[in-house]
């Protein structure tokens, strides 16, 4: 057993950790019984681990004294307990954890009395089931020993009698002696059949008694707390401690409400969850959650420098004499949305400019140690929104309902998981990133099946026999088709690739009603009639020079 440091001068509110102790006890031992219960009171949840604290009270003796709190998880981290006295005339010189292993019968007293009965009531049945087969089977010889002098009976009469009533007692008395000894045949029979059964109960229960009696360890841990009061009395101790097995992560329900699939406003109603798991072995039965997004085991550390090494090199003839372009898919990144407005001038990042924040529960709950998800409403807004039905044609032939919000009010919104509802329907889910308070972002709602659009492309190349330059026309033609009895209003949104090198130059030859932006988006606004269909065309030419190499795109 370790042994703890001499206690010095300190204030109520201070405590000293010493090092973790382990024991080894038995059942029968009563250092279980002298531990005081202790409650959960406030528990919070980090990244990959949870903070409890417990409060015990219990009467504490004039002096110096260790006092044992149970309830709490093997799992401890030792270095992170720390206790204080709340209320009561005392202080707490120093805390430990003591964990202990103890052996004890798999059954209880009551459950291996019960096997000892039932294996007794079998033993008794195999016993009578013996004697009983041993009455039959003397009853058995009877009949046989019966028979036998039938025989001789029979034997010593006249062969040639002709007396009927003679013959006929003969084949009576035989009647009835081979009668009685099937009926103690099958007497025997079933008595075995008995004895048998009886014997698989015996064995049974002999083997459920022996695995009751048989004895393993269980461990358990118990936080050790050297309380120190100036007078005898009610104390109430409080200690704090981190420990694994548990983590939370955010969820959030979206639902839109609007007035009608016509609408062009409406108001999203964002719920954010905390949905977390705990193994860690403690019941944690109405108590007070709290969701932090700090990282309290990663240490701050600046980044390590490395030299960036830039070398240069001459061009062979091959590069010099051709060019080759390669396309590729590019993510345009903005800081928000080229859409919405935005409250606040500069955005924090994420974990609000690094500062952490935590999150209560709207209500107390429990969180059972089974590693079941269990969810916990943190936040509630409700914010206005601009809705229109987008058409990415090159994506999807359908058109989808998408909303387009800026946060006030609250914030921010963490990054995590979101379900999508229309009014009281499920419509999907999606992933939203981290949204700070005042910043615009959009959330889709599923498609609108009233809106239909088809794509078709046709390209035109041509190469001039004296120069080489190379000319590319693309022509792209939407057409939409609006299935229901009302009009709707579409946005839609196509791309023309963009060149980063002189030697190939692209621009817009026809628009068709369509607006580019700088990333080589092309956007507009229709008006599609009940029952009623458009068509849009656009084209765009590539042009570059004899020795550019062109990709496929």
């Amino acid at each position: 057993m370790a042994s703890s440091c001499l206690p010095r001068a300190r204030s109520s509110e201070e405590t000293a950790v010493s090092e973790p102790v382990v024991e080894q006890v038995r059942s029968d031992e009563p250092s279980q019984d002298r531990a005081h219960p202790s409650r959960p009171a406030r528990v919070t949840l980090f990244e990959d681990r949870a903070e409890v604290v417990r409060r015990a009270s219990f009467h504490a003796s004039k002096g110096a004294r260790w006092e044992a709190l149970a309830g709490v998880s093997l799992l401890v981290d030792d270095g992170t307990v720390q206790a204080k006295v709340t209320k009561g005339e005392a202080r707490v010189l120093s805390a430990r954890v003591l964990r202990r292993a103890h052996e004890e019968r798999a059954l209880g007293r009551e459950e291996i009395e019960a096997l000892e009965r039932e294996a007794r009531a079998a033993r008794d049945r195999v016993a009578a089931a013996d004697r009983a087969i041993e009455r039959s089977q003397r009853g058995l010889q009877h009949h046989y020993e019966l028979a036998t002098q039938w025989v001789k009976s029979a034997s010593l009469g006249p062969r040639k009698a002709s007396d009927p009533d003679v013959a006929g007692a003969y084949r009576d008395g035989w009647r009835a002696i081979d009668g009685a000894a099937k009926a103690s045949l099958d007497e025997v029979a079933r008595l075995r059949e008995e004895r048998a059964q009886a014997e698989l109960d015996r064995r049974r229960a002999e083997t459920r008694l022996a695995e009751g009696r048989a004895e393993k360890p269980r461990y358990d841990a118990v936080i050790e707390v050297e309380i120190d009061a100036a007078e005898a009395g009610e104390v109430e101790v409080e200690i704090t401690y981190r420990l694994p097995c548990a983590l939370w992560r955010p969820e959030h329900l979206a639902r839109l409400v609007s007035d009608g699939p016509e609408a062009t406003a409406g108001s999203v109603e964002i719920v954010t969850y905390a949905t977390a798991w705990q193994r860690t072995g403690e019941q944690w039965d109405d108590v007070d959650l709290r969701f932090s997004t700090a990282r309290p085991t990663r240490a701050a550390s600046p980044p390590l420098l490395a030299d960036d090494v830039l070398a240069s090199r001459k061009k062979t003839d091959e590069e010099r004499r051709n060019i080759v372009v390669a396309a590729r898919e590019q993510s345009i990144q903005l800081a928000g949305l080229d859409r919405g407005d935005r409250a606040a001038a500069e955005m924090p990042g994420v974990d609000d400019g690094g500062e952490p924040i935590t999150y209560a529960g709207k209500e107390r709950a429990s969180l059972p140690s089974n590693g079941r998800p269990c969810r916990v409403e943190i936040g509630r807004v409700t914010v206005k929104a601009e809705l229109a039905r987008v058409v990415i044609a090159v994506r999807s032939p359908a058109a989808h309902l998408r909303a387009t919000a800026t946060l006030e009010g609250a914030g921010p919104l963490l990054a995590g998981p979101v379900r999508l509802a229309r009014g009281a329907s499920l419509v999907g889910r999606a992933r939203l990133d981290f949204v700070g308070k005042g910043e615009p972002f959009e959330l889709g709602f599923g498609p609108d099946d009233a809106i239909r659009v088809r794509r078709s492309e046709d390209e035109k190349r041509d190469t001039q026999a004296i120069t080489g330059a190379q000319r590319i026309e693309r022509k792209v033609t939407l057409y939409l088709s609006n299935l229901s009895n009302k009009a709707r209003k579409v946005v839609v949104t196509e791309r023309i690739p963009v060149s980063e090198i002189e030697d190939v130059e692209i621009h817009l030859a026809e628009a068709g009603g369509f607006s580019l932006d700088k990333d080589g988006f092309l956007r507009a606004t229709i008006d599609v009639g009940a029952h009623a269909t458009r068509t849009l065309v656009y084209t765009f030419e590539l042009r570059a020079g004899a020795r550019v190499m062109l990709p496929a795109f």
